[in-house]
């Protein structure tokens, strides 16, 4: 079939077809239910992800019913205004969102993480077992738990069911020490191949996301739905690299376990007394760590500031001389591509990447920045040097990038999903379970 992904062939590439024989006409309208235990207005890239996905098929003409969480991320106590109810509902043209109560807490334990994810699978199970008249059920993983009830009220309900899968679970946990409880692991390993197994269609973000999908699945399900720059960003007007000292380097999201933010420290006690600032915006499980360390180092060159709205990140970005874009030196995550890469690009900025495998490839493939090894500071250190010293080359890598970044754009992704949604909505409904 022929591909909705990056333009070549990959098992289970799938597009819109016209009904034929056995196959259900549908309106071009359709009725979505999306399952996602992480949204906006939480900040991060799978809220940005499932985010832009809503608003793209909202756009498109399509009726969407997003069940969530009430925000609580990253810190683990709920925003202003949540909390109190065990159900949210916002309303507007075309969407409907119930955002759940989950019991959340600060402290990111086996057992509160378990509660955590399990409250929310209890509430999203109840939420697909009580739609009515939706064509496709559509879930994002990780976390695995949310997925899974919504997989299963789908089979219950013999409505058609579609997985988007962000990042490898319960792997991806496991290498960043979430979860170590061994038979915890083996169980979330069982759920996830009956998972793939119920699942028309898998989207996943990266090309070894998909071949490992495939592998566990034992068939070709999977279609490729990279990130993408957001096409706001790709809309702003271009802006000069800035001319002022000190020369900034950027990094805006979570300030968590799999970005490898060491890094930052230990190149800033290296460039010591030069005209270089560090400015990490974002908020995480590490941020109070982050702070504790810089200030006993005395790394005045490092700033950290909490997360902006997204409306003011194109300014934020473009205020910066250059942009960092970690990750953790674990081998599992050298499949994963963070969609801050894109968004760099996007506002032409140069890009110092601190991670090997896709997210170097597709940097060195685009020409937009310098690959360094992840968490080596030295290294670090060393290509701020360089870009730095060297405004010509700092404005060239931030041209290509945005050069690049228009093949990337999010709207692109979304019109992707919407012909793997419109595909599988025209198939027969499956047997109920």
């Amino acid at each position: 079939m022929a591909c909705v992904g990056d333009g070549r062939r990959h098992p289970g590439d799938v597009c819109a077809t016209r009904p034929g024989r056995g196959r259900r006409r549908v309106s071009t309208s359709l009725r979505v239910l999306v399952i996602t235990q992480y949204f906006p207005p939480e900040p991060g890239g799978a809220q940005n992800r499932l985010g832009s996905f809503v608003d793209g098929l909202v756009a498109r003409g399509h009726d969407v019913t997003v069940v969530c969480e009430q925000p609580n991320h990253p810190g683990g106590v709920f925003h202003p205004g949540f909390g109190r109810r065990l159900v949210v509902t916002e309303r507007s043209e075309r969407r409907t969102v119930h955002r759940l109560w989950v019991a959340t807490s600060p402290r990111k334990t086996t057992t509160r993480r378990l509660l955590f994810y399990g409250t929310f699978a209890a509430g999203a199970a109840i939420a697909v077992a009580l739609s009515r008249g939706q064509d496709v059920v559509f879930a994002s993983s990780p976390p695995l738990p949310g997925a899974l009830a919504a997989a299963a009220g789908a089979a219950i309900r013999g409505a058609r069911f579609v997985l988007d899968v962000r990042d490898l679970w319960p792997a991806a946990a496991e290498a960043l020490g979430e979860l170590s409880d061994a038979r915890v692991l083996r169980a979330l390993e069982r759920a996830e191949r009956w998972l793939y197994g119920r699942s028309e269609a898998v989207t996943a973000a990266t090309l070894p996301f998909c071949e490992h999908i495939d592998r566990v699945a034992g068939r070709g399900i999977s279609v490729h739905l990279p990130n993408g720059a957001l096409d706001e960003l790709l809309a702003l007007p271009e802006r000069p690299v800035p001319r002022r000292v000190p020369f900034t380097l950027g990094y805006v999201g979570n300030l968590g376990l799999a970005q490898g933010l060491s890094i930052v420290l230990d190149a800033a006690e290296l460039l010591r007394g030069s005209d270089v600032r560090f400015l990490l915006v974002g908020d995480g499980p590490l941020a109070a760590g982050l702070r504790e360390e810089r200030d006993s180092r005395g790394l005045e060159a490092v700033q950290l500031r909490p997360l902006v709205a997204v409306e003011q990140l194109g300014a934020l970005l473009q205020s910066c001389h250059a942009l960092l874009v970690p990750l953790s030196s674990h081998p599992l995550l050298a499949d994963f591509i963070p969609s801050k890469l894109y968004d760099a690009m996007a506002v032409g900025r140069a890009t110092i990447v601190a991670a090997g495998g896709e997210t170097a490839r597709l940097t060195t493939a685009a020409g937009a920045g310098i690959v360094v090894p992840p968490e080596d500071g030295e290294a670090l250190a060393a290509a701020v040097r360089t870009l730095a010293q060297d405004p010509a080359l700092t404005s060239a890598l931030g041209q290509r990038g945005r050069s690049a970044a228009a093949a990337h754009a999010r709207s692109r992704q979304i019109a992707r999903l919407e012909q793997v949604l419109i595909e599988v909505s025209r198939r027969l409904p499956p047997v109920p379970a």
